[in-house]
């Protein structure tokens, strides 16, 4: 009787332990439930066309498995827990849901977005200059959509200056007195720097009656039109309305206004009735606000003038020191014919004369390059920011307009034909030859009769050279094309 009794509390102690050990195991899996987590971050609204910012923020670990569903949202980047940037293309309530898998338990959660259509596209206006001393000018917005925000940026700064919530129509930001360019952006959340869209437009803002002075670059021959180039800084921020051109008359530190140049073109401005193959010119420029203020007239620039003259011991060169920056040495360029641009000599920037002794026939072209200490900014090429002289071009004694010239021309200056009279009966034939200043060939002529006609209408204004060769003699000849 005692051994029966003995096995019955055994096997009632081993069953009250099984019991205990799986009322202890659900409640470790009650309790492993219960501490995981799916809760994720999701902004409220975005719009369509944008990447928003989404990622989970429960206590998972990285071995844990998460399936996402953004409901037809497009990845653009995010794996596992994230972070994700999803976009959607159509707009509508869209639901994201998570399930996290984690040591075989799993816990899911979703929230809903609203996505709402991109932006539309709006003015910033107002803006301009006010007196110094003033109240400002205000700055707006031609109109918004309702629960749209909208931001105002000063260019330069990440921080706006300004904000408001869209209400339909047209937004007011305020008076702004602080100069400098104003550009307005729109968001549907509360993102730092999610679902922007950038407003059209922007405004400037300057204070009138304090224009600052402004500055001559370079001025330089262009060989394409045949006039000065003048190249000059340009500063954002000064809200100019446009640059005045001035040159010198033919009174000494006279200048007359020649040209008007909006702000928006570029630095650059080609004075085409200039006469750089006759003279040097003096130029200098100002500045105008959109109020009308004009700064003060900068510092001159005076361009350079070479002359070319056959000599006993070869080709004399002559020109004009540039003035209005400094320097140190000037390049002499040169080619014979149509040949290649070459180099052939540097001199000192005090020297403004130089004899050429190595050229002993054919047509010899020569320019001035100012070797400058600095370049001009926003200029394409250093091409671009060279200062050279016109272009010079003699033919050696004997040649030239001071030989004896058996060919007869007129007119000249010639509006659209010239003619050519050949000595004697005209049956000897002879060629004509149009070049530009720079040697480049532009018409070659048969002239088979005592006298020719040559038709130059399609050319443009400006000078030419006209070389004629002949079974005894040949000559060259400036031609002035108006």
């Amino acid at each position: 009787m005692g051994l029966k009794t003995k096995k019955m509390k055994t096997a009632l102690a081993k069953s009250t332990f099984i019991t205990f050990w799986l009322i202890l195991v659900n409640l470790l899996a009650v309790a492993q439930t219960d501490s995981l987590t799916c809760t994720f971050f999701l902004y409220p609204k975005a719009s369509v066309g944008c990447h928003t910012y989404i990622s989970y923020q429960g206590n998972a670990g990285t071995s844990a498995t998460y399936t996402w569903n953004f409901e037809g949202g497009t990845i653009l980047s995010g794996s596992g827990p994230g972070p994700y940037y999803v976009g959607w293309t159509t707009p509508g309530y869209k639901t994201v849901s998570l399930t996290v898998l984690s040591n075989g338990f799993t816990c899911s959660s979703s929230h809903v977005i609203h996505i709402v259509p991109a932006p539309d596209n709006y003015s910033v206006t107002g803006g301009g200059s006010y007196p110094s001393g003033g109240t400002g000018v205000h700055i707006g917005l031609s109109s918004s959509q309702a629960n749209y925000g909208y931001y105002l940026f000063k260019t330069g700064s990440t921080q706006s200056v300004a904000n408001k919530t869209g209400t339909g129509g047209a937004i007011d930001f305020g008076i702004f007195t602080a100069a400098g360019i104003y550009k307005c952006q729109a968001k549907v959340d509360s993102a730092p720097t999610s679902c922007l869209a950038m407003m059209n437009d922007s405004a400037i803002v300057s204070i009138a009656g304090n224009v600052p002075n402004q500055a001559i670059c370079i001025v330089s021959f262009d060989t394409a039109q045949h006039g000065n180039r003048i190249k000059w800084y340009k500063t954002a921020g000064q809200h100019i309305a446009h640059y005045n051109i001035y040159r010198q008359t033919y009174q000494y530190n006279v200048f007359e206004k020649i040209a008007e140049v909006p702000y928006q073109h570029p630095n650059s401005y080609i004075d085409t009735l200039s006469d750089p193959l006759v003279m040097p010119h003096k130029y200098e420029i100002s500045a105008t606000d959109s109020l009308g203020g004009v700064s003060a007239l900068s510092p001159y620039h005076k361009s350079i003038h070479l002359e070319v003259s056959p000599g006993v011991f070869g080709f004399n060169l002559i020109w004009n020191a540039y003035e209005g920056c400094s320097y140190l040495t000037c390049r002499i360029h040169r080619k014979i014919a149509s040949g290649p641009w070459a180099v052939i000599d540097s001199v000192a920037s005090d020297v403004i004369s130089y004899t050429d002794p190595y050229v002993t026939g054919g047509l010899a072209y020569y320019f001035i390059e100012v070797v400058r200490y600095y370049a001009c900014p926003s200029l394409k090429s250093a091409q671009d920011d060279a200062v050279s002289s016109n272009v010079g071009v003699s033919a050696p004694l004997g040649l030239g307009e001071n030989s004896a010239d058996p060919f007869l021309v007129y007119p000249n200056p010639v509006s659209s034909k010239v003619s050519i009279m050949i000595p004697g009966t005209g049956n000897v034939e002879s060629k004509a030859m149009f070049l530009t200043m720079e040697g480049k060939v532009i018409g070659e002529y048969d002239l088979t009769k005592q006298r020719n006609e040559i038709d130059i209408s399609l050319f443009h204004p400006g000078i030419y050279l006209l070389r004629i060769m002949g079974n005894q003699s040949t000559v060259v000849r400036k031609i002035i094309k108006e």
